[in-house]
């Protein structure tokens, strides 16, 4: 069973009564596949019957066979692209640092709202091999940007979810 198909079924139990997760000290939510390499986190605010409001997904992943962060943050991150094409912006590669083994990605061009910007943005690491997505809204006046609470579907998570995956897992 994908990722995906664990966190739309946790999320169809949650809406459901059937699990009651403790809320984390912000308020939100944290549903997780497991606890070994292969595994997501799936943090929301709030959930209805059919949909959830996003605060971030990371995703793990077994660590690659060779020693060249730089060479795998390249391909992961360009995976990443690819497999996540579908969201409303594109994402682009924002910053590689192989010496730290991570690299970020952000929606390019990020949807602007007059002089409001929001953006996707993903970090992805080398060691472990994982990769967190949030989305975050930044404005003149802010001192720093901020977190969106993202409305989606369930199917939707749980198609971001494998996407996330399978790119970080290497699968193109």
């Amino acid at each position: 069973m994908s990722i995906g198909t664990v966190l739309t079924d946790q999320l169809a139990q949650l809406a459901a009564g059937k699990i009651t997760p403790a809320r984390n000290a912000d308020g939100t939510l944290t549903l997780s596949t497991g606890a070994d390499a292969d595994a997501a986190s799936l943090t929301i605010f709030e959930y209805d019957r059919f949909s959830a409001t996003l605060r971030t997904l990371a995703v793990g992943s077994p660590p690659p066979p060779d020693d060249d962060r730089r060479a795998f943050l390249s391909a992961r991150a360009a995976a990443i692209a690819r497999r996540l094409s579908f969201l409303e912006e594109p994402l682009a590669v924002w910053e590689l640092d192989g010496r730290e083994g991570l690299a970020q990605l952000r929606s390019s061009p990020p949807r602007r709202d007059g002089e409001c910007v929001e953006y996707w943005e993903v970090e992805l690491f080398a060691r472990p091999a994982s990769a967190t997505l949030t989305r975050y809204r930044w404005a003149p006046g802010m001192a720093e940007r901020e977190v969106v609470a993202y409305p989606a579907a369930f199917g939707l998570l749980g198609r971001i979810a494998d996407a996330l995956a399978a790119a970080v897992r290497g699968e193109g």
